[in-house]
């Protein structure tokens, strides 16, 4: 089946018009609503496309899209409407201390690093030489990660996850960058690389993106612009140059069911293109299989996905809450075990959640935003950037199945809040009349 092109102008027009509005109701084009129209968008353009011969989405599947799509938006605009309008007299600021946020910065950094240390040692017990196995045995570490034959220190990498989230607000608030707002984003790239692993590249570049956009810049803040081009650049050079490391040598698939002609020549000069391109266009053929399927919410039980870490935790101590570490597999005809999190949000809560959560997530997400413009303090922040996270890989999965989140998003609130207080101490420490006073924190 070839490409309909009328299909993908309508898409492409569709997209661009809820892209603008959430540019005109944000005024920024950087905003949720945004993201996740121009995310969804692509990834539809993409089946449109046909350069793998998938099954047809289903008009159920359709309608589900489209609902979803429609209620995050709706969410957005029940806070706006209801919200107090912003009347922004005078420019705002993150109330708290560069040097308590840097220490916050170093210290998940600190923590994460032993468990990139723990993950050089288990690939050198299994394979020798570490850097020699990154280059002659990728696919075995890949695949003895994802058979958890890799033993580490648990999740301790993850708070490099909760650094990235405190580094942007830094780079933000300072408006340069410094060696501890590199440090968590180097140490990501090295973990990863021994990982065999590209999802938290995303991830970091999310949190990291997120709080660097929505920090307002200190007044008397002044780098040379030079300084922020070449972070950026480095920072992208350095996520960007992990993941390509990773595609090239960790062996991905490219002779996948159903590849057209145009997929197999393309492949000739991008090999991993079959690979990027399944990533970004079987998710929700897969999510149409899954209603396809008689006993399609009969995989789980109310909240699996959802709540999947707390209810792992759970089944260890003899409760009935076990979770499967991978979901199961759906032929597009490309095997897919993401289903977009519309899939998960069905399995957990039927149609209402496929309504409902998207709904919660485009409210909470602007009642942030609106609280950021006017009082921005820390913790909203990161909890906003958690929240962008859950948006972007709406097109994957539910990413609240991933202890990573969770783990993450508790480091990085908890750390907020300890920045928040000692700044808030070392202001009453030194000027104690200001105790009196509300800080903006």
């Amino acid at each position: 089946m070839e490409a309909n092109w009328s299909i993908l102008a309508l898409l492409v027009l569709l997209t661009g018009i809820a892209v603008y509005v959430g540019r005109v109701w944000f005024k920024r084009w950087f905003n949720p609503l945004s993201v996740y129209s121009a995310l969804w968008g692509f990834c539809l353009f993409n089946y449109e496309l046909r350069l793998i011969q998938y099954y047809p989405i289903s008009t159920a599947a359709w309608m589900y899209i489209a609902a979803a799509w429609v209620t995050l938006y709706l969410g957005a605009a029940t806070v706006l409407l209801a919200g107090p309008r912003i009347k922004q007299r005078r420019p705002v600021r993150l109330g708290v201390d560069l040097n308590r946020l840097k220490k916050g910065v170093l210290i998940l950094s600190v923590i994460g690093a032993a468990g990139v240390i723990g993950q050089v040692i288990a690939v050198t017990r299994s394979f020798g030489s570490p850097m020699a196995a990154i280059f002659l045995n990728p696919g075995d570490i890949y695949n003895a990660r994802i058979s958890n034959e890799l033993s580490g220190l648990p999740y301790a990498g993850t708070f490099l996850l909760a650094a990235c989230t405190l580094a942007g607000a830094h780079v933000a608030k300072s408006g340069k960058f410094t060696f501890a707002t590199l440090l968590p984003i180097v140490l990501v790239g090295v973990q990863l690389a021994f990982l065999m692993g590209r999802g938290a590249l995303g991830i970091a570049a999310i949190l990291f993106l997120v709080t660097a956009l929505h920090t307002p810049r200190d007044p008397g803040a002044k780098a040379p612009r030079w300084q922020l081009i070449a972070g950026v650049v480095l920072v992208a050079t350095i996520l960007g140059g992990v993941f390509a490391l990773v595609s090239a040598i960790r062996g991905l698939g490219v002779n996948y069911p159903g590849n057209t002609p145009a997929l197999d020549r393309i492949s000739e000069y991008v090999p991993v293109a079959p690979s990027l391109y399944s990533n970004f266009s079987a998710t929700p053929v897969a999510f149409s299989m899954y209603l396809s399927t008689p006993e399609a919410n009969k995989h789980g039980f109310w909240g699996m996905y959802t709540f999947a870490p707390v209810l792992r935790l759970l089944s260890k101590f003899g409760f009935p809450t076990g979770v499967p570490p991978y979901e199961e597999d759906y032929w597009t005809p490309v095997p897919m075990n993401t289903s977009t999190y519309l899939k998960n949000l069905y399995s957990d809560f039927g149609p209402a959640g496929i309504l409902f959560f998207p709904f919660i997530l485009g409210a909470a997400a602007t009642l942030l935003i609106l609280r950021v413009k006017t009082k921005p303090r820390l913790l909203d922040l990161v909890i906003l950037a958690n929240i962008y996270v859950l948006i972007v890989f709406s097109f994957s999965y539910n990413f609240m199945l991933s202890g990573d989140w969770y783990i993450a998003a508790l480091a990085s609130a908890l750390a907020a809040v300890a920045v928040e207080y000692r700044s808030v101490v070392g202001i009453e420490r030194h000027v104690p009349h200001l105790a009196r006073l509300k800080p903006n924190v």
